[in-house]
């Protein structure tokens, strides 16, 4: 047997290639859109991708099941309950599907969605008892997945499904190993783990959904300190059950002049300022929003753009378009039109321009008889509760991508702070456009902060600071 896991960074998401080398066949678990890793991996190993499996209907990322049938011809296996329109076989539980000697065995494990499907794998030259979970988004390193996606009508159905889904878990040998869909950074699960696999054995140990003594106490942990979902997973639910457009039909993207930009601005377009925090500080377009190419990229993006607008990319290189436009793509924002060919040595317009501050600096303004100027701290709920700048305002940048105002005056003074500075950009050019005139953003954010032994505030339980 042949074993792949292809990683992606920024999502968090994963998928599998597992294969039959005797019998030159192999399975393909819940691409990515921009398939050419896995049809690399087959033909480095001289097997020919024949089925492909989707573990459910996926809100993070735009599934690559359609991109890569059309490149290989193999059929789409699915959960008879996904009504995926691209679905070529549908699958109900217990299933399987043959690769070579190998088995993959559908099982019902619905909670993260009502029609989620894991794969066990049975290897006969390992026995006859599965011996690995492809467990999707149901089951994480010390996580499940999270019930809430559908809506608060749908929540409380889909909890109590999970819970009987962790019990069949259970059911299962403490020696299988478990291969997640996402890993730490995904906002699938609250708190996912960081580790590749794990197995059952160890979730059994270390998951608190699975120490839940009563299905009432696991609604209630599973639902506790849930985070707020990011603005695109509703609509990329909608794209992976239609079918998305492959990558071949959309328009390439173009090199734009500075002109042709400011007539996309007047069509409505809406500029991604994806270069470096210093670059965007130093000046950007007017209403431009920042999110810098790299690691948080794409789900930042995914927050900020809307899908009905074009857009116009500003790069620090304009070789970086075609990284950018790949990762516009995992999540479906196929709207961008080109990017500002030079960058923003070409722009002669308007220029905004978001000041910096270190952290000694921010401190010394914020300290006894300074003159004030307001933190607000942009974090997510947990980060800000381990430790915040004295003081500080509280608003989650998720929130504000939202339409969410933190509760200060568009006059004043502002200070923006995140862990290391990318939210922090990404939250004061949404305020920009709410009209905050005198923002600043803290640059290397509390990293900075705590590395230079500054006093933090902690909250306790009852929601007042505690120092």
């Amino acid at each position: 047997m042949l074993f792949e896991r292809f990683y992606t960074p920024g999502l968090a998401q994963v998928a599998y290639l597992v294969a039959d080398e005797a019998a030159g066949v192999a399975a393909v678990i819940d691409p990515r859109r921009d398939v050419d890793a896995y049809l690399d991996w087959a033909r480095e190993h001289q097997v020919r991708i024949a089925a492909i499996l989707e573990t459910h209907v996926h809100a993070d990322f735009v599934s690559g099941a359609r991109e890569l049938a059309t490149a290989t011809e193999a059929p789409i296996y699915a959960s008879r309950q996904g009504e995926q329109a691209y679905v070529t076989r549908l699958l109900d539980d217990g299933d399987e599907i043959g690769v070579g000697a190998l088995r993959l065995r559908a099982m019902a494990t619905p909670g993260h969605t009502p029609e989620h499907l894991a794969f066990l794998l049975v290897d006969p030259a390992a026995g006859t008892d599965p011996v690995a979970l492809f467990s999707g988004d149901a089951l994480f390193v010390g996580e499940v997945g999270r019930p809430d996606l559908l809506g608060a009508e749908r929540t409380e159905t889909l909890v109590r499904q999970l819970y009987h889904t962790v019990q069949h878990l259970k059911e299962l040998d403490d020696a299988v190993v478990v291969y997640p869909g996402h890993t730490a950074g995904s906002s699938c699960g609250k708190k996912i783990g960081d580790a590749p696999a794990t197995t059952i054995g160890q979730e059994r140990i270390g998951n608190y959904a699975f120490a839940a003594r009563s299905e009432e106490e696991f609604v209630t942990e599973v639902l506790a300190g849930m985070p707020v979902p990011p603005t695109y997973y509703p609509v990329l639910k909608r794209v992976n059950k239609a079918g998305p457009p492959l990558l071949s039909t959309l328009p390439p993207g173009a090199p734009l002049s500075a002109g042709a930009v400011r007539d996309a601005l007047a069509r409505g377009a809406l500029v991604i300022d994806a270069r470096s925090p210093a670059a965007f500080g130093a000046g950007h377009i007017p209403d431009a929003r920042f999110a810098g190419l790299g690691p948080d990229f794409a789900a930042w993006t995914g927050w900020l753009a809307p899908y009905d607008r074009e857009l116009v990319l500003v790069l620090d290189a304009d070789d970086q378009f075609a990284e950018a436009q790949t990762e516009l793509h995992r999540i479906g924002l196929d709207g961008a039109v080109g990017y500002l060919a030079g960058g923003m040595a070409v722009w002669s317009g308007d220029r905004c321009i978001l000041p910096q501050l270190t952290a000694r600096e921010l401190a010394a303004h914020c300290g006894d008889g300074a003159e004030g100027i307001t933190v607000l701290d942009v974090r997510s709920d947990d980060e800000w509760q381990r430790g915040h700048v004295p003081g500080a305002v509280h608003r989650f940048a998720g929130e504000i991508a939202r339409g969410a105002s933190p509760p200060l005056a568009r006059e004043m003074p502002v200070a923006v702070i995140c862990g290391s500075g990318y939210r922090s950009n990404v939250a004061a050019s949404l305020l920009e456009a709410q009209g905050y005139t005198q923002l600043l953003n803290v640059t290397g954010g509390m990293e900075a902060w705590e590395a230079a032994g500054l006093p933090e505030a902690r909250e306790d339980y009852s929601g007042k600071d505690a120092a």
